[in-house]
C-alpha cells in the first residue's frame, strides 16, 4: 500500500519562545486544522495524526489514506498504522472526514476506525482523540466515536489562529487533491510536441558532435536559471518555447542541477517552487522529471508532504528511474523532516547526494522513447 498523503515527520521540538504556541482545544478544532496540516482538504479520507512532545499532545506526522472498502479495511488500517511510526508517535489521532452520513448520532465507518485502533494499540500507541466530520468546511458537523458522544460544528478552517499562522508562513491550502495535482499537469499535448521535437534536435546535435553537450559553460547555463528565478520573483515570468527547451537544457547540466537545489532552500525558495512547478508541466518528458524533483524538493523543505507526493508522481511518470526523484522517494519513506532534507542538501557526502545526470543517459532515454 503506497500512502497517498503525508506530511513529514516532526521530532516534536519545544515551541520556539519567539512563536505563540496554538491550542486545539476540542476534536473540532483539531479536524479544522487537517486541510493546514495536509495542504488541502480531504474528502472520504482516514487521517492520522501523530502526537508528541513533553505534553504527549504536539502534533507531528499526519498522512492520510482513501477510506478502503469494507474488504481491504483490515490491511490498509494496519498498514496506515504502521506507516505513523515514522513519526515516532506518544499518541495519536483517528479522524475520518466523510464516508457517509451519521445516522442520528453515531458517525459513520466504525468499522475503519475500530481496525485503526486495534492496530495502534498493537503497535504501543495511545489514541487519545476518535472523531468523524462531515466534511473539513465551516459548519460541518463532528462528532466522536468515544461513548462521551461529544458532536459540535466546525469553526471556519480559514479564519482559525492555526490556519493564520500557516498563511503567515506562506502555506497554501488547495479545495482539494486535484486542484493540488494540477500544478504539474502537462499543458497542451500539441505545445509538448512542439518542444520534443526541438528537444530531439539538440540530442541529435549533441550526439554527432559531443562536445556540443557541453559546449555552454555551467556559469552560463546557471544564469539562465537565476535569469528565470528573477523573472518569476518579478511576475514577468514568459514560458515560450525558447524558453522552455532553454531551461530544459540547462537543467540536465549537473552544476547547474545542484545549484538548482540549493535554491529550493535559500531567499528565493518561494520563486524557486514557483518555477519548478510551471517547468513541470511546460516541458516535456523525459526532462520533466527535473524540475518536478526540484519542486518536491522545495515542498518537503516547508513540510507540505502532499505536494512532494504529487511532484514526485510527476517525476516517475515523466522518467522511471530517474536517479534524484529515486533518493527522494526513499526520503519521504523514510520520513525526513525538513531539517534532515536541509541537511542532506548541504552535505558533501557523496554517498547520499543525488547521483549526477549523464548526457548520454538522457540521450538514449529520449532517443527511444
Amino acid at each position: 500500500m503506497v500512502l497517498s498523503d503525508t506530511s513529514p515527520a516532526s521530532p516534536f521540538p519545544s515551541a520556539d519562545a519567539d512563536q505563540p504556541v496554538l491550542r486545539l482545544r476540542d476534536p473540532g478544532a483539531l479536524v479544522a486544522a487537517v486541510p493546514v496540516m495536509l495542504g488541502f482538504r480531504p474528502s472520504d479520507s482516514l487521517v492520522l495524526v501523530a502526537t508528541g512532545g513533553r505534553t504527549g499532545r504536539r502534533l507531528g506526522l499526519t498522512l492520510r489514506v482513501d477510506l478502503p472498502p469494507p474488504e481491504h479495511v483490515e490491511t490498509m488500517c494496519r498498514a496506515a498504522a504502521e506507516s505513523l511510526l515514522i513519526g515516532t508517535p506518544a499518541g495519536a489521532a483517528v479522524i475520518v472526514i466523510g464516508g457517509a452520513a451519521a445516522t442520528g448520532a453515531d458517525p459513520p465507518r466504525r468499522d475503519v476506525v475500530g481496525a485503526t485502533l486495534a492496530a495502534l494499540a498493537e503497535l504501543g500507541v495511545d489514541v487519545h482523540t476518535a472523531v468523524w466530520a462531515q466534511q473539513c468546511g465551516s459548519g460541518a458537523r463532528w462528532a466522536c466515536y468515544d461513548p462521551c458522544g461529544c458532536t459540535g460544528l466546525l469553526p471556519d478552517p480559514e479564519a482559525t489562529p492555526y490556519a493564520a499562522a500557516a498563511a503567515v508562513a506562506g502555506q497554501v491550502v488547495y479545495a482539494d487533491r486535484s486542484e493540488l495535482q494540477r500544478l504539474v499537469d502537462p499543458v497542451d499535448p500539441v505545445v509538448l510536441s512542439r518542444r520534443e521535437a526541438m528537444l530531439n534536435r539538440s540530442v541529435d546535435a549533441a550526439l554527432i558532435h559531443p562536445d556540443l553537450a557541453g559546449a555552454l559553460d555551467a556559469a552560463t547555463q546557471r544564469a539562465i536559471v537565476d535569469a528565470a528565478i528573477d523573472d518569476t520573483s518579478a511576475g514577468r515570468l514568459d514560458l515560450d518555447d525558447a524558453a522552455v527547451v532553454a531551461l530544459a537544457g540547462a537543467l540536465v547540466v549537473p552544476a547547474v542541477r545542484d545549484s538548482a537545489l540549493a535554491l529550493c532552500a535559500g531567499p528565493q525558495a518561494a520563486a524557486a517552487e514557483q518555477l519548478w512547478a510551471a517547468l513541470a508541466r511546460e516541458i516535456p518528458d523525459p526532462e520533466a522529471a527535473e524540475p518536478a524533483a526540484l519542486l518536491a524538493v522545495s515542498a518537503l523543505l516547508r513540510g507540505n508532504g502532499a505536494l512532494a507526493h504529487v511532484a514526485l508522481d510527476r517525476a516517475e511518470g515523466a522518467w522511471p528511474g530517474h536517479r534524484l526523484t529515486g533518493v527522494l522517494r526513499r526520503a519521504v519513506d523514510l520520513g525526513l523532516r525538513p531539517d534532515q532534507i536541509r541537511a542532506w542538501l548541504m552535505s558533501s557526502d557523496t554517498t547520499v547526494r543525488p547521483v549526477q545526470a549523464d548526457w548520454r543517459v538522457r540521450c538514449g532515454r529520449r532517443r527511444t522513447r
